[in-house]
C-alpha cells in the first residue's frame, strides 16, 4: 500500500496534470478580471455591468485565482509531488554512481580483453582486477535539481501569496503621502512600514481626439530613509521604487475639490474629495455630483456636493446633520463654508490619480528557484552520466555499462563497437 502511494506521488504524470491545471489557473488569472488589480470604481463598474458574470466569478473562486484556496491546494499538491521525486530520482542517481543498478549493457569473454573504445580505457585489462570509470557526474545533478528549482518556485509563490500587498490609493496634486491608513482603498494594513514620503507634483493627462487617452504621467517629489529628496516621473509600466515598495500609475483620474479644514482650537488640515471624469469630457466644461458621509472629529456629517470645472471653478456643497441643514450654498476659492464643528475654505479644483502601491518580496526566491531549474534542465541536456566497468577474473573478462535511458549517442558507439569486435572475431 504504502509503494503505491508513494509511486503516485512521486509519478510524472501527477506532475504533468498539476503543471496543467496549474498553467490553466494562470492563464485564467491574466484573462479573467482579477480583485487584486481592479481599483475600487473598477471593480464596483465590473460589478455593476456584469453582475450574474463577477457572481459566478466570485462563486467559483476565479475573482482572486492566486489567492484562492484551491490554487493554494494545488502549490501544496505539487510541493509534495516534487519533493517526492527528488527523493526518487536522488535514489536512482546514487545507485547509478555506485554501479547498485542492473547494467544496460553487458559483454563476457575469455582471453585476452580486447581494448575498449577511447577515450574510457585507454589499455587492456589483462591481468586480474576491476577497472571503473564514471563520466558525465555532473548529470546526475540535473533532475534533482530540476526537482529542487520547482519546489523552491513553489515555496516562494506561496510565501509570496500570503505576504505581499497590494492596495490603491488616490493622490491629488499639492497632496503628501506617507503611507496613512486613510488612504488605502482597501483598508489593508502593509506587512511593513511605508518607509517614504511623497508628493504629487504634477499630473500630466492627454486625452486625443476626445476619447483616446495620450499623455499620462504623474511627477513626484520623495524621500526615502536613505535618500534626500529626490524627484521622478512614473508612467505606466515604470513604477516608482520606494524601499520594498512600488507605486504603479493607473489610468484612473478625476478632478478633486481642495479644501483647508479649519478647527475651533486653530489648528487646520488639507482635504480632497476626488469626483470622477470620463476620458470624453476630461477636455470639456463639466460638473460632477457626489453623496458621502463624513466624519472628521467624531461627528458624521451629510454631504451633498456638486464640482464644475468653470473659471474659477465652482463648488455647490449642502452639509446637513440628522436631517436639520447646517450649510448650502455655492463656493468660489477663498470662500469659506461654516458648518460649525469646523469651517471649510475652497481652495480650487486639482487633477488626481489613482496608484497601486504594491510590497512583493517573493519576486527574488522566484526567480531564484527559475534559476535552479534552468541549471538542472542544462546539466541533464548537455551532460550525460556515463558508467563502465571491466573486471577480469582467471582470464574472463566482463565488460558492464551503465547509462541514462535516451543515451542514443553512446547507443550508436555501443553498436559500432560490437560491430567491430564481430568483424576482429571472424
Amino acid at each position: 500500500m504504502f509503494k503505491t502511494v508513494w509511486r503516485i506521488l512521486s509519478s510524472h504524470t501527477l506532475a504533468l496534470w498539476i503543471l496543467g491545471l496549474m498553467s490553466l489557473a494562470v492563464l485564467a488569472a491574466g484573462t479573467l478580471p482579477q480583485s487584486a488589480r481592479l481599483s475600487p470604481e473598477e471593480q464596483m463598474g465590473w460589478d455593476t455591468e456584469w453582475e450574474m458574470t463577477a457572481s459566478w466569478l466570485d462563486t467559483l473562486g476565479l475573482s482572486q485565482i492566486v489567492g484562492s484556496a484551491w490554487f493554494a491546494w494545488l502549490c501544496v499538491a505539487l510541493l509534495i509531488n516534487m519533493t517526492a521525486g527528488t527523493l526518487v530520482s536522488l535514489g536512482r542517481k546514487w545507485a547509478f554512481y555506485r554501479g547498485d543498478l542492473k547494467p544496460r549493457y553487458e559483454l563476457r569473454g575469455r582471453g585476452v580483453a580486447p581494448a575498449v573504445m577511447p577515450p574510457f580505457f585507454m589499455q587492456r585489462a589483462a591481468s586480474s582486477g576491476t577497472i571503473s570509470q564514471l563520466r558525465g557526474v555532473l548529470g546526475l545533478f540535473g533532475l534533482p535539481l530540476f526537482h529542487l528549482g520547482i519546489a523552491v518556485i513553489v515555496l516562494a509563490g506561496s510565501w509570496r501569496g500570503a505576504t505581499d500587498f497590494s492596495d490603491f490609493v488616490e493622490l491629488s496634486v499639492g497632496e503628501v503621502f506617507s503611507g496613512q491608513p486613510s488612504k488605502f482603498q482597501r483598508r489593508q494594513t502593509p506587512p511593513e512600514p511605508f518607509d517614504a514620503v511623497i508628493r504629487l507634483d504634477r499630473a500630466e493627462i492627454e486625452v486625443r481626439e476626445g476619447k483616446y487617452m495620450g499623455e499620462f504621467q504623474a511627477h513626484f517629489s520623495y524621500q526615502t530613509a536613505e535618500n534626500s529628496v529626490r524627484q521622478a516621473t512614473v508612467v505606466a509600466n515604470h513604477p516608482l521604487r520606494l524601499g520594498n515598495f512600488e507605486l504603479y500609475l493607473k489610468q484612473n483620474f478625476g478632478h478633486s475639490a481642495w479644501f483647508e479644514r479649519l478647527r475651533p482650537d486653530g489648528s487646520s488640515s488639507l482635504l480632497y474629495i476626488h469626483f470622477n471624469v470620463e476620458h470624453d469630457a476630461w477636455e470639456k466644461p463639466w460638473s460632477g455630483k457626489k453623496e458621502q458621509m463624513l466624519r472628521f472629529d467624531g461627528i458624521p456629517l451629510y454631504y451633498s456636493m456638486m464640482l464644475s470645472n468653470t473659471n474659477p471653478p465652482t463648488f455647490g456643497l449642502k452639509v446637513s446633520q440628522g436631517g436639520q441643514t447646517i450649510f448650502e450654498g455655492n463656493l468660489r476659492p477663498g470662500d469659506i463654508a461654516d458648518l460649525g464643528v469646523y469651517k471649510l475654505q475652497f481652495q480650487g479644483m486639482v487633477p488626481w490619480m489613482t496608484f497601486n502601491l504594491t510590497l512583493d518580496r517573493g519576486l527574488i526566491p522566484i526567480f531564484t528557484g527559475f534559476a535552479i531549474t534552468l541549471l538542472g534542465f542544462l546539466l541533464h541536456l548537455l551532460f550525460w552520466p556515463r558508467r563502465m566497468e571491466w573486471a577480469v577474473t582467471d582470464g574472463e573478462w566482463i565488460l558492464r555499462v551503465w547509462v541514462c535511458r535516451g543515451d542514443h549517442i553512446f547507443d550508436e558507439k555501443w553498436k559500432a563497437w560490437c560491430a567491430q569486435q564481430r568483424l576482429g572475431a571472424a
